[in-house]
This record gives C-alpha cells, sequence and structure tokens, in this order.
C-alpha cells in the first residue's frame, strides 16, 4: 500500500511538524484528514499548514474546498481512493484529527439507502419553523450515540441523523456498525500529551492566532462568506464574528475559543482512545525524537 503510516492526535499536539519530518524523510506527501482544514480561506482558526510546510512537503485536501460546500467522509475516502489509484507509485503520509474520516478510509462506510426529497423538505420545513435547537434536541433522544460527536450547531449533521433516522426507522450509529470498502489496516501513531501540557500549548495557540492575524481573518470572511456558509462551523470563527459585531468583547471570546478547543480536543482523545486501533506515544517536549522510533516501526 502507498500510505506508510497515519498521524492523529488532538488539536495542538504537534501533529503537522512530526508529519512534514516522516514526509520528507520517505519523499512522501501528506494526505489531511482534517474536516475543517478544508475550506479555502479560514486558515489561521484552523491551523492549516503554512505555506513554508506546502513548499517543503505537498499536502492534499487542505485549502481547496469552497465555503459554502459540504464534505463529508464519504467524499474524502472516494477522493483518497482516487488519489491512491491515479498516484501509485507515490508514498503518503496520513494526518489529521477527524477520526471519522479516518476510520471510514480504513474499515469503509455504512451502506446508508437514499433519502427522500419528501423527507429532506420535511425536516427544512421543521428547521425553518421550530429552529435548529429543537431538532437537535430530538436527535438526541433518537440517537445519543450518534450525536455525541455533533455539536448543537451542525446544522447539516444534525439533519443529516434526523434524515437517517425518518428515512429508515433506525439508529444512524447502528448503521454505521455495516462498512463497506475500506483500504484495511494502516499503521496507526496516536501523538499524545500530558492532558495539562496539551491543553497549556492550546491555550497558547489560540493566543498565538490571534497575534498571527486570525480577527482580521474573519473580518475578511464577513464581507465575503454567509455566516451560514458551512465553514463558519469550524472552532472560533462565530464566535470572533460575534467580537467583531459588538456582542462580545475580546477577553470574553478569547477565554470562550480556549476553553471550547480544550472540550473539542477531550472529544477527540475519546474517540482515538475507544474507536482508533494505535500506538500511542506520550510526548512532552519536541516531537523530533518520535522519527527514529516511527521509523523502526515502519521497517
Amino acid at each position: 500500500m502507498p500510505i506508510l503510516c497515519a498521524l492523529v492526535g488532538a488539536t495542538g499536539v504537534g501533529k503537522t511538524e512530526l508529519a512534514v519530518m516522516l514526509a520528507k524523510h520517505y519523499g512522501a506527501e501528506i494526505i489531511s484528514f482534517d474536516s475543517r482544514q478544508i475550506y479555502t480561506g479560514f486558515c489561521i482558526g484552523t491551523a492549516q499548514p503554512t505555506i513554508e510546510d506546502r513548499k517543503q512537503v505537498v499536502h492534499h485536501f487542505v485549502d481547496f474546498l469552497p465555503p459554502l460546500e459540504s464534505y463529508s467522509a464519504g467524499r474524502f475516502c472516494k477522493e483518497v481512493k482516487e488519489l491512491l489509484e491515479n498516484t501509485s507509485q507515490k508514498k503518503y503520509v496520513l494526518v489529521g484529527g477527524t477520526g471519522m474520516y479516518l476510520q471510514s478510509l480504513i474499515e469503509g462506510l455504512p451502506e446508508i439507502p437514499p433519502i427522500s426529497e419528501d423527507v429532506r423538505t420535511m425536516l427544512s420545513a421543521r428547521l425553518e419553523r421550530e429552529g435548529l435547537e429543537t431538532l437537535y434536541k430530538e436527535a438526541c433522544e433518537k440517537d445519543p450515540e450518534a450525536m455525541t460527536k455533533i455539536f448543537a450547531s451542525d446544522k447539516q449533521r444534525i439533519l443529516r441523523t434526523l434524515e437517517i433516522c425518518t428515512q429508515t426507522g433506525q439508529k444512524f450509529s447502528d448503521i454505521r456498525n455495516n462498512r463497506v470498502g475500506g483500504l484495511g489496516k494502516i499503521k496507526t501513531f496516536w501523538l499524545d500529551r500530558p492532558r495539562q501540557v496539551l491543553y497549556a500549548n492550546i491555550d497558547e495557540r489560540v493566543v498565538k492566532m490571534v497575534a498571527a492575524g486570525w480577527i482580521a481573518e474573519v473580518e475578511a470572511l464577513l464581507n465575503t462568506i454567509p455566516i451560514d456558509a458551512p465553514a463558519w462551523q469550524s472552532l472560533g470563527y462565530r464566535e470572533w464574528a460575534d467580537h467583531l459585531c459588538g456582542k462580545k468583547s475580546f477577553d470574553e471570546v478569547l477565554m470562550s475559543v480556549q476553553q471550547e478547543t480544550r472540550r473539542f480536543a477531550k472529544r477527540q482523545l475519546t474517540w482515538f482512545r475507544h474507536q482508533t486501533e494505535a500506538t500511542r506515544f506520550e510526548i512532552e517536549g519536541s516531537v523530533v525524537g518520535l522519527l527514529e522510533q516511527i521509523e523502526a516501526l515502519l521497517e
């Protein structure tokens, strides 16, 4: 298989740095499985690889999707398979924090029946009439397992969960267990840090993102991208938009974004612990020292 390995880990743990080192060492390219880094223009707040990183190593599935478009695990798997088929002589390192994308690539996708237009129309009308909060609560009642990984503001996935429940009479979480078309086992390495170290890194990274121009990035996006576009679901963007509109203070948003990012990292850790078969590395300092250890495991 042209995929050398996959690197997983919570946001802010150091995956990108290690992936670039590994890719350079093996003459490989990088395939990102991060559902937020896909959007054009949403660069700083999603911690997209820098221009310098992308000059050193070719990155796929980063900064390529228009913010108005939705993306899915199914589309990701389809496009990764097409890439692998068309470039069979190349090597790749997978890296990212969206565990569902990696799981779908390895294990395959559930066979979900098509959703009728009547069901979609009905739910759209209910969304307009009753609001997203009501539909979110209903989805949590009908399929609590599926909803543990879905934000209350994630309109697309809330509607998707209800569409499947309504169309099939089954829970989405049950249907997901029957999968087809996976690539099979991929050597996976989980980068982890002591919780307090990780959280301190996250808080510091949010401050650095602001210093790098995150608020100016949000301001520019507000002038061109509708606030209901899927890309605005990315952590922190709506909060800074509220600050720019005078709804929240700078300090209030900064603390909120740090807290929500820590909570997101906690959810990622739960996923990797229970859903991902991986060799775990607990690190405290630089990720540089892992290069030789991973190289030995890949031999």
